[in-house]
């Protein structure tokens, strides 16, 4: 049996609704809901026996109220840590002695739209492993080269008139190196005021997330797309597929 995980969880904006700062949430407590999959991430983690150590910026004087705002929703845990501040949280940990698999990991959600997408079962933590290696696609297909809990290869195979949707990532972050062909690349923060980009092989542009993009195939073309590993992570404002 494996032993049983920690899991640091943060609580305004990822397990109830982030309300604003300290003073935000003292006034509008009774306002503050569950997140979706609260419950249910919650309950999964008790089952597989985890540790559940809840993490607060909240000061340690509001911990009375956290406490009884906890119980209230429903949210069982094993310790709470106030008062850790609101910059970068880093945790560090040592790798077993030649392992080669990550003994703690980074997660990151967005505010205030729950915990969906995360199998901490899973050696991938974000995505589950049984990811499939061909996906088909109306505008071409997708081939999985590597997914792990670090990051993701892809080769890409884009038909000549056809395109992939205008969309962006709120947490993805991904680099295009074309290894064939040609390619139209629309992107910028405006979705009326887009650039346009032509890219051929061996050219190569990183995306970060909330940028507005979509590859057009002027040519038959393949290029690879190395991505963190949020693969869920598709926002489409436009589809040529109605998808």
């Amino acid at each position: 049996m494996s032993k049983s995980k920690t899991i640091f969880c943060d609580i305004d904006g990822t397990l109830i609704t982030h309300l604003g700062g300290c003073h935000e949430q003292i006034l509008n407590n009774a306002q503050s809901s569950l997140l979706p999959n609260t419950i249910e991430a919650i309950q999964l983690w008790d089952k597989l026996a985890y540790n559940i150590i809840l993490t607060s910026g909240r000061k340690e004087g509001m911990r009375k109220m956290t406490e009884e705002q906890l119980n209230n929703l429903g949210i069982s845990y094993d310790k709470l840590i106030m008062g850790i501040g609101n910059g970068d949280r880093i945790i560090i940990n040592d790798r077993k002695e030649h392992g080669i698999k990550n003994t703690c990991y980074a997660v990151n959600t967005v505010r205030n739209k729950g915990i969906y997408h995360y199998d901490f079962t899973s050696d991938n933590v974000t995505i589950s492993d049984d990811q499939p290696k061909e996906v088909i696609k109306p505008w071409g297909k997708e081939e999985l080269i590597e997914c792990n809990d670090k990051y993701v290869v892809k080769k890409l195979f884009m038909k000549k008139n056809e395109c992939c949707s205008l969309q962006y990532h709120e947490l993805k972050k991904e680099t295009i190196y074309v290894l064939e062909g040609k390619l139209k690349l629309y992107i910028g923060n405006d979705i009326d005021n887009l650039e346009e980009k032509i890219m051929v092989k061996n050219d190569t542009i990183t995306i970060l997330p909330y940028t507005i993009h979509r590859m057009e195939g002027i040519e038959d073309s393949l290029y690879l797309e190395c991505s963190t590993n949020e693969l869920w992570d598709v926002v489409r404002l436009q589809d040529k597929y109605s998808r």
